[in-house]
């Protein structure tokens, strides 16, 4: 398989894709208001949001370019969500990426990728006060991407996906559900998926500890999603019916979210918010992006969720704080606000 051949296989994937029929949806939720935060001129890009010991934290990664080895991966804080404050920079290889919280009752836990040309590993520092860090030490063997974390029933769990580029990268890629007590030392459970493109993979717990894995298959638009029961080692796929790219997903007041970047007509991209029930994703709210943009996280803040992402729809690559009306778990329609 030649870069040209995926490349080609992508982009009409994408035109069948999005070109396909849609079946009439609900109309989508506006956002409050979206405000830009990080606008330097600088790539600015991955982002992940979390509520500890009553701030909001903030990471991101900022370098020259998508790909450049001048990067690293930035950590913000802010008491109300307005005023943000540098909180720590990190520089452990030329390409830093941007992190992943954990947010536990005792410390705050973050999640980094840093790359060396093609050389990857993913490494883990902590907080207990909010103010001095500890030393980033290595987590997962190398070329395994940290993605997601998440807690359930007292235990962490979290995706691992195998980066490989080139000629063979389809048949060496795998997406594996990992487990910790302490968020430091995490073991696989399972192979969700290998062999096909795996790339990253978000959990969702349902109900009976039925577990959904929403899957990306890099260079291919359509996303999987996989299920699984106790003790998550045999695994069903469906396809999605809609991409997955930088996804995440979490429940506030009893409804669940999924956000993902989104292919519109002619391979435009953008942000998009979906709930999920009963097994099936239903888009609720699109935030203002474009090109390269996505990666949103959020948290819950009164009768609102703060998303936060990155776009490229201003010219530069910028870090935008958005405020998303949530939806009422009883409220069997969505509607425009």
């Amino acid at each position: 398989m030649t870069q040209l051949w995926i490349l080609t296989t992508a982009l009409c994937s994408a035109s069948a894709f999005a070109d396909a029929p849609k079946k009439e949806e609900p109309a989508l939720v506006q956002p409050i208001s979206v405000r830009t935060l990080i606008a330097d001129g600088r790539h600015n890009a991955f982002t992940s949001l979390a509520r500890w010991h009553d701030q909001f934290w903030l990471s991101f990664r900022s370098g020259l370019a998508h790909n450049s080895a001048d990067a690293d991966c930035v950590v913000m804080h802010s008491l109300d969500g307005d005023t943000w404050k540098e909180a720590i920079r990190i520089d452990i290889a030329p390409d830093d990426r941007g992190g992943h919280f954990l947010a536990t009752p005792r410390r705050l836990i973050l999640y980094l990728g840093a790359m060396a040309g093609p050389k990857l590993q993913s490494y883990v520092l902590y907080t207990d006060d909010g103010k001095d860090w500890t030393k980033p030490e290595p987590v997962l063997e190398p070329q395994w991407i940290f993605w997601k974390p998440c807690e359930h029933n007292g235990r962490f769990y979290a995706n691992s996906h195998l980066k490989a580029e080139g000629k063979d990268a389809g048949a060496k890629r795998e997406s594996r559900l990992i487990t910790s007590t302490d968020g430091l030392k995490w073991t696989t459970v399972s192979t969700v998926r290998k062999g096909s493109m795996e790339s990253e993979t978000t959990f969702f717990f349902g109900p009976n500890e039925h577990l959904f894995a929403f899957l990306r298959q890099k260079y291919s638009v359509p996303g999987f999603i996989l299920e699984s029961d106790p003790p998550y080692e045999r695994w069903t796929q469906r396809p999605a019916g809609v991409h997955f790219s930088g996804h995440w997903m979490r429940t506030f007041r009893g409804v669940n979210y999924l956000f993902s970047r989104i292919y519109k007509p002619k391979q435009e991209m953008g942000t998009i918010i979906y709930t999920f029930a009963d097994g099936k994703l239903t888009p609720y709210c699109e935030l203002p992006s474009g090109g390269d943009c996505s990666y949103a996280e959020a948290v819950e803040v009164g009768d609102e969720m703060l998303v936060s992402y990155y776009s490229s729809h201003e010219a530069s690559t910028n870090i935008y704080l958005a405020r998303v009306p949530l939806k009422n778990e009883n409220d069997k329609t969505v509607s425009s606000r």
